[in-house]
């Protein structure tokens, strides 16, 4: 059995063998102790809530803002990452980062994204959305203050996958649009 996981989300080879089965060899019961081990992780990461879903879940592209150290802690994309925790990612003039979603962000009634930003200092950044990360569409208004809904409509497609955040001033102390979090609400 596998030493990753607690025994108890590991099934016994007793479990997965019939009775009238001879007893399997030790490399079977590593394979089929693995295999149990793999499918528990497996449920865990990806059936598990819907809160993963909602959040975006990977960064697909990224440049940082020209002038700041590489180094410091709100230059770290995916900080953007998962859902608000107030540790963000700062998008001054020249800036972007793209953010893919697990699943698509369908359109449907009213609005369908939140972007998070910690502070209201008066940065605002330019949103614009994709169904493949290729082509993006951006929204007219500007995210500005904690936080701003868009509603996919405006963007004339039926879902989306990417959001790209491009900062466009360096207002506030982390220079530029301080990005916690995109939410697909639904």
């Amino acid at each position: 059995m596998s030493t990753f996981l607690p025994s108890s989300r590991l099934a016994r080879l007793s479990d997965v063998t019939p009775a009238d089965e001879p007893p399997r060899s030790s490399s079977t019961r590593i394979l089929v102790g693995s295999t149990v081990a793999l499918l528990s992780v497996l449920q865990t990461a990806c059936f598990q809530g819907d809160d993963r879903d909602r959040h975006a879940s990977a960064v697909d592209d990224y440049l940082a803002t020209p002038f700041i150290d590489p180094n410091v802690a709100f230059a770290e994309p995916r900080r953007a990452l998962g859902p608000p925790d107030g540790r963000t990612v700062a998008l001054g003039v020249g800036a972007f980062i793209v953010l893919r979603f697990f699943r698509d962000i369908p359109d449907g009634p009213g609005v369908d994204l939140r972007v998070y930003e910690v502070g209201d200092d008066g940065a605002e950044a330019r949103v614009a959305v994709s169904e493949d990360g290729d082509a993006f569409i951006e929204f007219a208004r500007p995210a500005s203050g904690t936080t701003t809904t868009y509603d996919l409509e405006e963007a004339g497609i039926p879902a989306a996958r990417f959001v790209r955040v491009r900062g466009i001033d360096d207002a506030g102390e982390e220079p530029g649009f301080d990005l916690d979090s995109v939410e697909a609400l639904r």
